[in-house]
């Protein structure tokens, strides 16, 4: 009976070292290709393990997604909340959570973004500062007991030093707040960016901003969910936190496609004139569910964030958008709604100069960003030259 056992023992023994063996050497190969050539069997999340060969060796680990995945079932199972530096709230979100950020760092940001608005506001040009909201609600934080969490307080504080400074602003936190929106209902569960829907309704108040500030017209239909035509491919989305956490930990997100019923006549920096859905929609990420990476959101929108001429438009307005890919959502309804709309990304404001001002010559600023920028030093709030 002994003999048997031990037989069994060796066997079991055996099989688990050769299967520890073929995962290192497979591993290592595609550690060495990462070294050689740059290739990397594809998560978007990677490890930061603090040692750089040992986070590389995280990166290119075979199966990785299948092993996160694993993780993140089993942490589900046992009811954990944390995983990879991502909590899972009450109501079942993923938060990456925000540390305290202090006053001096704030104010320090807000006077160089009021800086930005003088110099505008000189020139004629309209600013408006748009923060989009938090995973976490203002309202329902929904935190897990013991998890503390600043995101919503350095947007409050930071956005009443922007208002001391006399810079529009627009909150969306609180506009979904008193419009009745539950603002879960706006946010994906998996991922740190609001969905397709929240960026029509974020258009629509820039419109309300923007036609108030100007006096210009636009086209109604645009702000108007019931002229789209919404397309839901059903568990389609495994977001930036999804993807730390895999797709047994808090699940898989909807992804809603938005079309407009009525026609477009959009120009793009290549001179093709087409539709805002032909110009802008990748539809390949759609055809097949892929879920080791967040592409979803980013590549079938990966072409919104550039400039467009509507050829067809009710006004000659021109609109700069300084943004991070908070901004995908959204530039879709501007392009439809104003004369022109270029972008900014927040990572290339040391690229955006005065005379870059001057030449656009645009008639409104919005500056939406997401609340991940406040920190010492940060060159998204860089506007020292406009003084």
């Amino acid at each position: 009976m002994n003999k048997k056992r031990n037989i069994s023992s060796i066997a079991f023994t055996t099989v688990f070292v050769l299967v520890i063996i073929v995962i290192g050497v497979i591993s290592f190969s595609n550690l060495a290709k990462f070294y050689v050539n740059d290739e990397v069997d594809y998560n978007e999340w990677s490890a930061d393990l603090g040692n750089k060969q040992e986070t590389d060796m995280a990166t290119t680990f075979f199966e990785k997604f299948r092993f996160v995945n694993l993780n993140g079932a089993v942490r589900n199972l046992l009811g954990q909340r944390e995983m990879n530096g991502v909590v899972k709230l009450n109501n079942g979100y993923l938060l990456t959570t925000f540390g305290y950020v202090s006053d001096e760092c704030l104010q320090e940001c807000a006077d160089s973004v009021a800086v930005f608005d003088r110099y505008l506001e000189n020139r004629g040009t309209r600013l408006v500062y748009a923060s989009t909201p938090y995973t976490s609600s203002k309202y329902d934080p929904q935190l897990p007991a013991g998890v503390s969490d600043y995101g919503n307080d350095n947007i409050d504080r930071f956005l009443e030093m922007l208002d001391t400074l006399d810079v529009d602003t627009i909150d969306y936190r609180e506009t979904m707040h008193q419009d009745g929106i539950d603002q879960y209902d706006m946010m994906y569960k998996t991922d740190h960016h609001w969905n397709t829907e929240a960026g029509l309704y974020a258009y629509g108040k820039l419109e309300r901003y923007i036609v108030e500030q100007t006096g210009c017209d636009v086209d109604e239909r645009i702000s108007d969910i019931g002229n789209y035509t919404i397309t839901t491919y059903e568990k389609w989305h495994l977001g930036s936190r999804g993807q730390r956490v895999g797709r047994y930990f808090a699940g898989i997100d909807d992804f809603d496609l938005i079309i407009p019923n009525f026609d477009t006549s959009i120009r793009n920096d290549a001179g093709e004139v087409d539709s805002m859905q032909n110009l802008v929609i990748n539809m390949q990420p759609l055809n097949n569910r892929e879920y080791t990476s967040r592409y979803t959101y980013d590549w079938v929108l990966d072409g919104a964030c550039e400039h467009y001429v509507n050829l067809d438009c009710r006004n000659d307005l021109r609109i700069l958008i300084i943004s991070d890919s908070s901004s995908r959502v959204v530039c879709p309804y501007l392009m439809m709604g104003f004369h022109e709309m270029c972008f900014v990304s927040t990572e290339s404001i040391s690229e955006m100069s005065p005379e870059y001002i001057e030449s656009y010559d645009p008639d409104v600023v919005i500056m939406l960003y997401y609340p991940q920028y406040f920190y010492e030093g940060s060159t998204a709030y860089d506007f020292a030259e406009y003084q």
